[in-house]
């Protein structure tokens, strides 16, 4: 007992049993600060970097709160209104309803809810469901997963367990708690429930002073189960969120069942469907499916919501923190050819932010323009040195003359300066990007073939990689544009001077192109008949053509025209420039004002001097993170252990094998020099010969292995660690030989 760390507090005569309850010690939560310390110390810069970071992931978090709100907030009214009206003319008061009625409700109220393959996007859609259903029809909602529903008692218990689990559970007359795990699950014990609840909150209602109140250490009756908005009998919706995987017995047997309760419940299905709503069909038989009043709502897809995301967060001057191209690039390959999930796009867009401000000390700026330039000013010598250090500040540098050289790289004060202009340049840059950028998708999206791409996501990728006026496609684009009808310039030029009107009001340079726009449309609108007739006639030109194929111009003697002479005449006339029309001009005119506007702000930000310090392009941190390769991870492990451990028992050199080793290490490089097939007994044996050979040297046993024979502790090890490596997919069971193993990987692998 003495030697036990609470040997004073257990120290006895005779014989106990001792308890001891665990401390109330709150765990310390570390702050998103504490990630940036350095050597265990808080650098002001430091300071700065967490608290942007922190600052700029809410104002990001925000904005796709309230988008994804706005999203589904049209499918979200239709799908409440759905639920409150599903059960309007359930009345349980008369014990023989009429026929009509009865023959009528027999059917259940069920919502298909088509969400699309976004699966990891449908929690927080169903969770916004949910709190809009309890929020203004009904208390009673229950969230069914296919995990609980294995069996048809497994999602009775889920439901029950929901449902009379939202409500307080406590008697009137006593306050003993009732535990729902021990209440049957079976209907009547559903019904039996609700007419209690319907009546409990009825007294509510007509005497809300009398209630008695509960004490505190009681749990209290939710204020939601006695809203004002609800009906006297509001209906119980279950929600199946991922109803493809709920086993189809299991399924038939409870619409079955609900169906005969009808007349007592009020009940309401919404199945979640990935694919669409012959899902319903092909998993429940045609007298199942007749019991189910199906009606159809539709979400908004995924690549919609994308569309839209990017044009709020990443699409905007309010937001200083950009994506390069590459990480651009890659969360968008993982969205269209993986998962169709905005919610991981995002939390990409948020690792990227923090790995952004983690590593790159010019994130100090990456902030609003004034703030800016008040960190700016108060830089001290050492960080003014990191600027110095950056590579689109050296090339800057390189292309001015050698005075202006030697400021930059020793006077501090010019330095600020001159950072100052080049942010100034930065965040004009960004005013102007974006609104003329959509300015280009407006004229390009609906092109044929679709050369700068159909969505807005497409050019803005194209604008990320290089200039755009240096893309094939983007000379492809303008060539489809030279071939525009007047009716179709005039829209698109119309269309093109709005989205430079949503732009910042504010700036000039905007404002100048947007007039000059609008004039070429008014001068397009003024054309009328006269857009066919070619802007100049020529009164000599008729003198200077040839009068006829057939006739010279010496006399009146008739020559033969040859096939050579034809040949030369059409190669003359075809040499001579066509006269353009008047709206072929003006056509001309505007497509070459636009293509001077797109090369002058359309420039690749990579170009940018100091473009680090908005825009994060670490591609490679950011694959390495978020789609991780387990396997490569699973291998090295093996392979090399102290790569993750690093314990210097693990250090080995080449491929050696230490008895020092984890177990399934030593095991996996056994078998990488088996062949196809793996005798047990030889592979156990030379895993024992690895440890004790290993123990030999540092007892200084001098036995020999070959007289050792192997302990159960020892086959216990080997034991499990083949079974580690047979569950993570290196080996199977074969029947081909006795005591063998098949191999699965090659080469290393």
């Amino acid at each position: 007992m003495s030697g036990h760390p609470v040997g004073d507090a257990t120290s006895s005569v005779s014989r106990g049993c001792f308890v001891f309850t665990p401390s109330k010690k709150t765990k310390k939560c570390l702050d998103p600060k504490d990630y940036f310390e350095v050597e265990g110390n808080f650098s002001e810069s430091s300071v700065y970097h967490a608290s942007t970071c922190e600052v700029l992931w809410n104002d990001i978090s925000e904005d796709v709160e309230a988008l994804q709100t706005d999203v589904n907030e049209t499918i979200f009214e239709d799908l409440v209104q759905f639920v409150s009206q599903a059960q309007t003319r359930f009345d349980p008061g008369s014990e023989k309803p009429n026929k009509s009625v009865s023959t009528a409700v027999q059917e259940i109220p069920t919502a298909a809810l088509i969400t699309g393959v976004n699966t990891p996007d449908h929690h927080a859609m169903f969770a916004a469901i949910i709190g809009q259903l309890k929020e203004k029809v009904t208390p009673h909602v229950a969230e069914i997963h296919s995990k609980d529903c294995n069996t048809l008692k497994g999602l009775m218990a889920s439901v029950i367990g929901q449902l009379m689990g939202a409500e307080d559970l406590m008697s009137d007359d006593e306050e003993v708690e009732i535990n729902v795990k021990k209440i049957p699950c079976t209907m009547p014990v559903l019904c039996s429930w609700y007419k209690e609840t319907v009546e409990k909150r009825e007294k509510q209602r007509s005497s809300p002073s009398k209630t008695p109140k509960r004490k505190s250490s009681r749990k209290r009756r939710s204020s939601i189960l006695y809203n004002s908005n609800y009906a006297k009998h509001p209906c119980l919706v279950l929600i199946f969120e991922d109803m493809e995987s709920v086993p189809s017995a299991v399924l038939q047997d409870f619409i079955l069942v609900s169906s005969q309760y009808l007349e007592k419940l009020p009940l309401v299905l919404v199945f979640g469907i990935a694919t669409a709503v012959t899902a319903i069909h092909r998993t429940l038989p045609q007298s199942v499916s007749s019991l189910l009043s199906i009606e159809k709502f539709q979400a908004v897809p995924s690549s919609v919501y994308l569309t839209q995301l990017i044009n709020k967060v990443l699409l905007s001057y309010k937001h200083p923190f950009k994506l390069g191209h590459k990480v651009f690039q890659f969360l968008l390959d993982l969205f269209l050819y993986h998962d169709f999930s905005v919610r991981n796009f995002s939390k990409g867009i948020q690792f990227s932010l923090m790995d952004h401000f983690f590593n790159q000390p010019l994130s100090l700026l990456c902030c609003g323009y004034g703030e800016g330039l008040n960190r700016l000013r108060s830089m001290s010598h050492d960080q003014l040195e990191l600027f110095r250090k950056a590579a689109s500040f050296r090339t800057y540098v390189e292309g001015q003359p050698p005075e202006e050289q030697r400021d930059l790289l020793l006077d501090d004060k010019h330095l600020k300066k001159v950072l100052q202009e080049l942010l100034k340049k930065l965040s004009d840059y960004h005013k102007t990007f974006y609104p003329v950028m959509l300015c280009l998708h407006e004229l390009t999206f609906d092109l044929p073939h679709h050369p700068l791409g159909k969505q807005v996501r497409e050019l803005y990728s194209f604008c990320l990689e290089s200039n755009i006026n240096e893309n094939k496609v983007y000379e492809e684009a303008f060539g489809l544009l030279g071939i525009l009808a007047r009716d179709e310039l005039v829209s698109l030029l119309g269309r093109c001077a709005e989205k430079l009107s949503e732009g910042e009001a504010g700036l000039d340079d905007i404002q100048a192109i947007r007039f000059h726009l609008e004039t070429i449309t008014t001068k397009l609108d003024t054309l009328g008949e006269l857009c066919n007739q070619p802007e100049e006639e020529d009164e000599n030109t008729e003198s200077e053509n040839p009068e006829s194929l057939n006739t010279s111009t010496d006399g009146n003697v008739k020559t033969k025209t040859t096939l050579h002479s034809l040949q030369q005449q059409l190669m003359q006339s075809a040499k001579k420039k066509k006269k353009l029309t008047r709206y072929e001009v003006l056509r001309k005119e505007a497509l070459d004002y636009l293509d001077s506007v797109f090369r002058k702000y359309l420039v690749c930000p990579q170009t940018l001097t100091l473009h680090e310090i908005f825009y994060y392009n670490n591609v490679g941190e950011v694959r390495r993170h978020i789609n991780a390769s387990p396997r490569a991870a699973i291998q090295t492990a093996l392979d090399n252990p102290y790569h993750y451990l690093q314990s210097d028992l693990c250090k080995a050199e080449g491929g050696s094998i230490l008895s020092t080793f984890p177990d399934v290490c030593i095991v996996y490089k056994l078998h990488l020099e088996c062949g196809r097939l793996i005798n047990l007994y030889d592979w156990m044996q030379a895993f024992v010969t690895v440890i004790q050979g290993g123990e030999d040297e540092a007892d200084g046993d001098k036995k020999t292995a070959g007289k050792k024979k192997a302990d159960p502790v020892l086959q216990a090890r080997f034991i499990r660690a083949v079974s580690e490596l047979q569950f993570l997919g290196f080996i199977k069971s074969t029947k081909r030989k006795t005591d063998h193993v098949a191999r699965l990987t090659w080469g290393g692998c």
